[in-house]
């Protein structure tokens, strides 16, 4: 028991940190991508009690619905609340500290593992969605026990988490298809006979079949239920498939490259190629780097291939496999017994530092970011009750207030309340607007609302504000 303690106590601080930091966010509303993902497949099982599979169109996202299907069970056992919707994610949360841990635990000694985890664990995207109500962090879970799964070789438990990968998301049929290559590199041994090797690669293909013939099934099903998969052209985010051609694929690798380096992870980075510079040759030599790194690549070549042919796939907490393996990479070399130890505190400062600020990169109002992916957005969360109970104590109407993506949704889809109302959808005609840097408004909507809105009310907090402005009148100025 002593031992036990004395070699998990990063994870049983690391659990104890989040359960609590949970509980006191545990009011926050659906955020982003979660009132859709979450809140939205939930209400359709829910008031259905599970008889209709499949989403109506326009909250279908295409793939399998589980996320939205597990919180709607857990509001039929304890009912239909944000606190509930919270304390769901826990097991995920819980999971993906243990998981980590013990990846880590395969690659670092003992002496360094503390501060190693501590590292890897702080990172900004990783810690803003485990305070979400988010699909990303099960399937970070289920990553990490797939990937722990494979270097255990515990084949029956890899099949498990494939499958659950699978439900989740698209995302996470691409992270098994990296999954199974890391396998395949793992557990094969490729210098035996042909024929050998052929057998060796249909029984472990075993597997994986279960979680594809999931796929088929819900495919086939989805096809012939509505003609279509994946997306289609009247969905609401169509635009974000919108195929962007050659030039546009390169700009798509110059963002992935800006959202690799974003909230701090220059600092990995820049440890990263001071290590390289000094430690090539030993790294080089290593097995334990070498695996993590051959890893890391194909999750670099493969995850973003299904996001960089279109307009509006490169969100950062998509990218999260990325950083996390990255970071374990890092880790393994810098904590490597070929590492000078003064060499190696400075670069702890920095990566602790850099990562740490990560958390208050805030960009001007016209560049966006992904705001789900920093606990920047935190604050957000009071800033906009504050200012619906403006709107309310002034009496204006909220239909005559216009508002933008995540804040057009009704109200009850956000916060739970029963309430069906929502502020309309921004189009430069409207009485009011409801405002935030959160909302990541196009170029041309901003100069809009500057141009054509005065101020009547702003809140804000830490870099994060909520600006409601009064439309001017062309021929008075119009106070409020």
């Amino acid at each position: 028991m002593n031992k036990n303690i004395k070699t998990y106590w990063p994870v049983f601080l690391s659990s104890v940190i989040f359960f609590v930091s949970v509980i006191f966010n545990a009011n926050n509303a659906f955020f982003w991508d979660t009132v859709q993902l979450g809140s939205k497949h939930a209400n359709h099982y829910f008031t259905t009690n599970f008889s209709v599979l499949l989403l109506p169109d326009y909250i279908d996202s295409g793939h399998i619905p589980a996320f939205g299907a597990y919180i709607a069970m857990f509001w039929k056992l304890f009912g239909r609340s944000l606190w509930v919707s919270h304390i769901a994610m826990l097991p995920f949360g819980f999971g993906v500290i243990y998981q980590l841990f013990k990846l880590l635990h395969k690659f670092i000694s003992s002496k360094y593992i503390a501060i190693a985890f501590i590292l890897v664990l702080i990172d900004p995207s990783i810690m803003s969605q485990m305070l979400l109500i988010s699909p990303d962090i099960v399937l970070l879970f289920f990553f990490l026990l797939a990937v722990n799964s494979v270097l255990d070789n515990k084949k029956i438990i890899l099949s498990i988490a494939i499958i659950f990968l699978f439900l989740t998301s698209m995302r996470g049929m691409m992270l098994s298809v990296c999954v199974l290559i890391f396998d395949l590199y793992n557990n094969m041994l490729f210098r035996k006979s042909f024929k050998s090797l052929f057998y060796n690669l249909l029984r472990r293909s075993v597997i994986y079949i279960p979680a594809f013939l999931i796929f088929i099934t819900y495919s086939w099903i989805h096809f012939r239920e509505k003609g279509w998969i994946g997306f289609h052209e009247d969905s609401p985010w169509s635009g974000s498939f919108a195929s962007v051609g050659l030039r546009g694929v390169l700009f798509n690798i110059a963002v992935l490259g800006w959202r690799i380096l974003d909230f701090g992870r220059i600092g990995i980075w820049l440890v990263f190629f001071i290590l390289f510079l000094k430690y090539r040759k030993q790294m080089f030599t290593s097995d334990y780097i070498k695996r993590v790194a051959f890893f890391f690549g194909c999750l670099v070549i493969i995850l973003p291939l299904n996001m960089l042919w279109a307009k509006g796939l490169l969100a950062n907490r998509y990218l999260i496999p990325i950083y996390l393996i990255f970071s374990i990479m890092c880790a393994t070399i810098l904590f490597s017994d070929f590492v000078n130890h003064k060499l190696r505190i400075i670069l702890i400062t920095i990566w602790t530092t850099l990562i740490i600020s990560g958390n208050f990169w805030i960009y001007p109002p016209k560049i966006s970011q992904g705001w789900d992916a920093t606990l920047a957005h935190l604050p957000y969360y009071d800033l906009r009750l504050k200012g619906k109970e403006f709107l309310d104590t002034q009496g204006i109407l909220i239909e005559d207030v216009a508002s933008f993506f995540p804040n057009v949704a009704s109200f009850d889809d956000v916060d739970l309340n029963g309430q069906k109302e929502s502020f309309a959808i921004f189009d430069g005609r409207n009485k009011y607007v409801f405002y935030s840097n959160i909302y990541n408004v196009s170029d041309k909507e901003y100069d809009d609302i500057m141009a054509n809105y005065k101020e009547i009310k702003k809140f804000g907090k830490n870099g994060v504000f909520i600006w409601i402005g009064k439309r001017r009148m062309s021929d008075r100025t119009d106070d409020f």
